[in-house]
């Protein structure tokens, strides 16, 4: 694990709390956020929150493209351990963006140890389909369409509304880019997967997350780092050249999708050109996310090349095969950009030049591919 080198604060020093304990009741802690809630609207179950925007894919297609998982509830329970482990604070509610179809949501909603855990996407297809998830797995979520955050459990203090108690899982419309309405330090936890990329202003969002937790509060995400995807660039750019030298044919079709990659990698990896309107924006490699964490009063550990799925089992980053960038870049030709025309020519070309960054990263975390963070607000 990378921990980020900025002078601890008096939070993160002494004996840990205990998961989930707070000086202050839990139902207190979740008082701001319930209070917020009780004035938003409700269709269909779902918190009306912020702007609807469909996903640039159509989210069942995607779902079924993506969405099978023989260990689903794995990523939840995975960063509800490593806050344990770190002796979070749960006592407050709990915020998942992006939530997508659920690959992280499902684990979380099961485990659940906040007063209300919210799963918010902009997309309400993709809010349709967790729910369904949700409903498969027997986890309450429905929203009271005349009372948005009940029916739940009244809190005390709270006269006159039915608020949503302790262990309670709502679904709801936002997206990063709009939390400035969510009430300051009104959140124990932030959580994301593969969602920091679709945000346009990353410093911003950093801003507001740090606004919206407590003290002491997390925000935890799984991310695709810059690091190996420019590595990929490189290597994929450099096929056709390698074919020719092999005596082998590479068809029109394998030099669209080589151009296809190529120009993908770099509209990630730049950090020049307006995004505003794209569906995926920047990455990152995991020392800027640090650096931006902290610039933000966030102490930041980084788990490298480990996700949070392999956190329920770990107490710490995952162990690597020694062929994992060869995997990896294979896989995410093949399979991620829905490229299979390149893998007979990945093997006959540039494997071997994988093997060797592998061969390279023997007793190391090779080249950053995806990265948890876990961003402590001072």
């Amino acid at each position: 694990m990378t921990q980020d080198c900025s002078t601890p604060t008096d939070t993160m020093v002494g004996t840990p709390r205990p998961a989930g304990s707070s000086d202050a009741h839990p139902d207190d802690a979740a008082h701001p956020l319930l209070a917020w809630l009780a004035t938003q609207r409700a269709q269909d179950g779902m918190l009306l929150l912020g702007d609807a925007r469909p996903f640039f894919h159509d989210e069942a297609t995607y779902t079924a493209h993506h969405g099978e998982d023989p260990a689903p509830f794995d990523a939840g329970q995975g960063l509800a351990a490593l806050l344990r482990a770190t002796g979070a604070d749960m006592s407050a509610p709990a915020l998942e963006i992006g939530c997508g179809f659920g690959y992280l949501s499902l684990g979380l909603a099961k485990e659940n140890p906040f007063p209300l855990l919210l799963l918010t996407d902009t997309s309400p297809g993709f809010l349709r389909i967790l729910g369904q998830r949700l409903d498969a797995h027997g986890v309450a979520w429905r929203a009271d369409d005349n009372a948005s955050a009940s029916p739940g459990m009244t809190i005390p203090g709270m006269a006159g509304s039915d608020m949503a108690g302790p262990g309670t899982v709502r679904l709801g419309i936002l997206s990063g880019d709009a939390m400035q309405e969510i009430p300051d330090a009104s959140l124990s936890c932030i959580a994301m997967r593969a969602t920091l990329h679709h945000v346009a202003d990353v410093d911003a969002f950093l801003a507001q997350a740090a606004r919206v937790l407590r003290p002491g509060g997390h925000l935890v995400f799984e991310e695709p780092c810059r690091e190996a995807l420019l590595l990929m660039g490189v290597l994929v750019a450099q096929m056709p050249e390698l074919a020719a030298a092999r005596g082998l044919e590479v068809t029109p079709r394998q030099l669209e999708l080589i151009d296809l990659f190529r120009r993908m990698v770099e509209f990630y990896c730049r950090q020049d050109i307006d995004k505003s309107t794209a569906e995926d924006k920047h990455l990152f490699h995991p020392v800027e996310i640090a650096a931006r964490c902290r610039a933000h009063g966030f102490d930041t550990a980084v788990y490298a090349n480990t996700t949070l799925a392999s956190l329920k089992y770990l107490h710490g980053e995952s162990p690597l095969p020694p062929t994992f960038f060869h995997d990896t870049t294979r896989a995410y030709i093949g399979e991620v950009c829905r490229m299979p025309e390149l893998v007979p020519l990945f093997d006959a070309t540039i494997a071997a030049s994988c093997a060797y960054i592998d061969d390279c990263s023997r007793g190391g975390r090779g080249p950053h591919y995806i990265s948890v963070f876990d961003a402590r607000r001072g």
